[in-house]
């Protein structure tokens, strides 16, 4: 066991001795490899000049964008060329034949070109054009609607709407302007401007829910005497005898903004568009115009011949003016300005005529398309899909001899309407009792 234990001691030992032998041992630096530092030196110098060689190419393409653009580069506008009035040019003498004689090679001014017109004549045409205009723009109106309100900061501010119109009637006491609903409509002020740029306040009148119309009155005191002799009332041309082809101005604000004057023809007459208890023929014009238009066109004897509204736009005509011919609304405009009541029946229809009638089946009449809620028609009971073919004895086959037979009504008047109703069977006859209103 001794033995053994004395065995261990010495292996101890000799771990030891190993170990502090270990210690001793003197650790000698590793020669210098030279070569090996003179490669990692090229390297990095090689690498210094690519990298250099890159920046140089990155910064010449980069430079010019932050180089400011050169002083000279100006926009020149191109002088106007005078004109033979302005300026007495000299002549280029060049023989014309073999006679010998010679001309200036330029037209002598009012001298006809090939064409058989100068620029003469096309200046004078302008001009007769514009002096055409100046009669009925001294009855052009701007009207704003004012409206007063307050942010969320509670800051006080107005909002503004403006369309054009047209002093329609004067009847001693009171100026009225025709314009468009739209823009008076919930307003706090209403601010019409004449044609010399005075303004005053005007009140409104009546409105037409079917053309969205309205007139707006003012007092002719309020109006001062410098005024009253520059602005003129409206003439009201007949667009009865109106056709395609014929040439007429836009007056007032067709394109959006006002004082504006455009020129072109009608190019077409026969199109409908129908309202509640009415219908109105749409004058269609050439003219650019916008969705916001509005104003007249003039014929060329300087009456108006129809009111702008282009709410009655085609959907494919929105970008042309168009209106209502005045003819259809001159009756109309008196009501409105005499504050009378228009008479409601309150249906929207078609006219069917005799070829529409053998094609479909449909009896001759004014079929009802659809029926205003709360109106005296769905009040007496006529449906969609009735045909309208008497107002009390009298009968009636377009919605134009609709309206006149309800015009010729009083408001509460109670009145038979005779309608053809489809039933299992074919048409019927029904007989409505109906209180027209008045709106």
């Amino acid at each position: 066991m001794n033995n053994k234990e004395d065995r261990n001691q010495d292996t101890e030992k000799q771990e030891h001795q190993d170990e502090y032998h270990f210690l001793k041992e003197v650790i000698k630096e590793k020669p210098v490899d030279k070569r090996k530092i003179i490669k990692v030196a090229v390297g990095i110098t090689a690498g210094a000049i690519l990298f250099g060689v890159v920046s140089a190419f990155v910064f010449a393409k980069a430079l010019p964008m932050f180089e400011p653009e050169e002083q000279d580069a100006k926009v020149t506008i191109p002088e106007e060329t005078p004109t033979p009035t302005q300026v007495a040019e000299t002549p280029t003498v060049q023989p014309d034949d073999a006679s010998g004689e010679v001309s200036d090679g330029a037209d002598t001014p009012g001298e006809e070109s090939e064409s058989g017109i100068t620029l003469e004549d096309y200046t004078g045409i302008y001009q007769q054009v514009l002096d055409v205009a100046k009669t009925p723009e001294s009855s052009i109106v701007t009207v704003q609607g004012i409206t007063n309100d307050v942010d969320w900061m509670n800051n006080s501010y107005e909002n503004e709407k403006q369309v054009s119109g047209f002093l329609a009637a004067d009847n001693g006491s009171e100026y009225f302007v025709l314009t468009e609903y739209r823009a008076v409509d919930q307003v706090d002020r209403i601010l019409v401007t004449f044609s010399d740029g005075t303004s005053v306040d005007a009140h409104f009148q009546k409105q037409d829910q079917g053309t969205g119309l309205a007139v707006l009155k003012i007092p002719r005191e309020d109006v001062s005497s410098d005024t009253r002799k520059v602005i003129t009332v409206a003439e009201l041309g007949s667009s009865a005898v109106i056709s395609r082809g014929e040439p007429v101005l836009a007056l007032g604000s067709p394109a959006g903004y006002s004082g504006s004057i455009s020129y072109g023809m009608v190019t077409s007459v026969k199109n409908m568009r129908s309202t509640v208890d009415n219908e109105y023929h749409i004058l269609t014009t050439d003219i650019l115009g916008d969705s916001e238009g509005s104003g007249v066109l003039v014929n060329l004897d300087g009456a108006i011949v129809g009111v702008i509204v282009q709410s009655f736009s085609m959907e494919n005509t929105k970008n042309v003016v168009t209106a209502l011919p005045i003819s259809e609304l001159k009756d109309l405009i008196e009501k409105l300005s005499n504050n009378e009541n228009l008479i409601y029946l309150g249906v929207w229809g078609q006219d069917i005529g005799s070829d529409l009638s053998q094609k479909t089946g449909i009896p001759k009449g004014v079929y009802v398309s659809s029926v205003d809620e709360d109106s005296p028609a769905m009040a007496a009971g006529i449906q969609n899909g009735d045909v309208i073919v008497k107002i009390k004895d009298n009968s009636v086959e377009t919605l134009l001899q609709l309206r006149k037979e309800i015009d010729r009504c009083k408001a509460d008047q109670k009145i038979s309407v005779t309608a053809m109703r489809k039933g299992a069977e074919g048409y019927v006859e029904i007989v409505f009792d109906v209180t027209v209103g008045a709106l």
